[in-house]
C-alpha cells in the first residue's frame, strides 16, 4: 500500500495574524476619523462674515504731481532787460551785406546784423562797458561782435568799445555782427558787466 498523502487544511482567515493587524488599524483609523467635525452652515457663515470683515488694505498715495517749471521769459525787442546790475533795451534791428561811412565801404557774402540798443548802470559806482560783453547765438553757433565796425555805424564814436557809465547814466549805440546769410533766427545775448563783473546773462530775440 502507498502512502497516505496528508491533505494539508488551510486556517480560516480570522486566525490568521495579519488579518487583526488590519483590523486594529481600520477601527484605529474610523475612531480617528470621527472626531473631525463636517463645518456647519453657521459655521461657514461665521467664517466667510470673519474672512469680510478684515483690516481694509491700505489705499495706496498716488505720486504727488511735480508742480511745472515755468519756462524763461523770452525777451523781445524794446523790452527792458536787466542782468545783474545792468539794464538793457534793444532799440532796432538791421541786416545789411553793405557799411559804408567816411571810412570807406564794409561788405561781407554774408549780412551784418546791426544792433542799436541803450545800457544803463544801476550800480552806485562807475561801470565798464564794452562790445565783447555781446553775443549772438544762432542755429547753436555763436558770433561775436565787430569792434571795428562799430566805428562804421556809431555817429561820432566807437560805440561800446571800452566806454565807461556812471550810475544811473544811460549810454546808447550800435554792435555790428557777421553772420552767415542763412541764419534767418537768431537771440543776442547780454551779460551783467565786462571781465569780473560778468557771470550773468540773458538772451533777447532779435528775430
Amino acid at each position: 500500500m502507498g502512502k497516505e498523502k496528508k491533505i494539508k487544511v488551510k486556517k480560516p482567515i480570522y486566525k490568521r495574524w495579519w488579518f487583526w493587524v488590519l483590523a486594529v488599524i481600520i477601527v484605529g483609523n474610523m475612531i480617528g476619523g470621527g472626531d473631525e467635525e463636517t463645518p456647519t452652515e453657521d459655521t461657514a457663515s461665521e467664517t466667510k462674515a470673519t474672512e469680510t470683515t478684515a483690516k481694509p488694505e491700505e489705499k495706496k498715495e498716488e505720486p504727488k504731481a511735480e508742480p511745472k517749471k515755468e519756462a524763461p521769459k523770452q525777451h523781445q525787442v524794446g523790452d527792458v532787460v536787466k542782468v545783474g546790475k545792468l539794464e538793457y533795451t534793444v532799440k532796432g534791428v538791421e541786416e545789411t551785406q553793405k557799411i559804408s561811412n567816411v571810412l570807406g565801404d564794409k561788405t561781407t557774402s554774408g549780412k551784418f546784423v546791426i544792433v542799436e540798443m541803450a545800457i544803463k548802470n544801476l550800480d552806485k559806482k562807475e561801470r565798464m562797458a564794452d562790445s565783447n560783453m555781446f553775443k549772438i547765438k544762432a542755429d547753436g553757433a555763436e558770433y561775436g561782435a565787430d569792434a571795428e565796425l562799430d566805428m562804421y555805424v556809431n555817429d561820432g564814436g566807437i560805440g561800446f568799445f571800452l566806454e565807461t557809465m556812471n550810475p544811473n547814466i544811460s549810454k546808447t549805440g550800435k554792435v555790428v555782427f557777421e553772420l552767415p546769410a542763412e541764419a534767418k533766427a537768431y537771440n543776442i545775448e547780454v551779460s551783467s558787466g565786462a571781465g569780473w563783473s560778468g557771470g550773468e546773462y540773458e538772451q533777447i530775440k532779435l528775430k
